[in-house]
């Protein structure tokens, strides 16, 4: 992931990548065979450690006093990383390239469902109503993905974070508690 996130995917070879791991070539050739295989390899391996620490995060905010603050700050974090990015770019290389695209493009959309369902999760578990959270975290995502593309040409600047305030005033206000059972009215 380094080198693609150094290199871009042009420039991103097997040669590169066996250099950069110190193995040799023909050891990288052992595993992965060509670029493709390794890319996806790469990315199932970036999206399997984004999804733990989104998972242990999780864990340890559900019951905190504002889950939703802990799942805005993973969220923006992974989306304005520099691995982000780099996935992002595999992505947009995906619609050209079919071949990677029926590898890659896989791999991606399960690390969304799992990302979502960790978050829609641990949103409840902490005390909101599932249809409000589920349009919550997938809004935050569609938000994020799309200001982290717009900063690849507009680096963000304090609006950014005016706009992460303002989406979390409206998490705090729109989304429902659960009714508590046994609870008078």
């Amino acid at each position: 992931m380094t080198v693609l996130i150094e290199s871009g995917y042009e420039k991103f070879t097997t040669t590169r990548v066996a250099d950069a791991a110190g193995v040799s070539r023909g050891a990288q050739e052992n595993y992965f065979r060509t670029k493709n295989e390794l890319i996806v390899a790469a990315t199932r391996y970036t999206l399997a450690r984004a999804a733990d620490e989104a998972r242990a995060l999780a864990a340890r905010k559900a019951r905190s006093s504002d889950p939703i603050a802990a799942f805005l700050a993973n969220s923006k974090s992974f989306c304005f990383s520099p691995t982000y990015l780099a996935l992002m770019e595999m992505v947009t290389v995906s619609r050209r390239n079919p071949a990677l695209a029926k590898v890659n493009m896989p791999v991606v959309r399960e690390f969304r469902d799992v990302l979502d369902t960790i978050w829609i999760d641990a949103l409840c578990e902490a005390g909101y109503e599932r249809e409000g959270v589920e349009a919550f975290v997938k809004m935050t995502h569609y938000l994020l993905r799309g200001m982290a593309f717009a900063s690849t040409w507009k680096p963000p600047k304090g609006e950014y974070s005016a706009i992460f305030e303002a989406w979390h005033r409206i998490g705090r206000g729109g989304l429902k508690r659960k009714r508590s059972v046994g609870r008078n009215k």
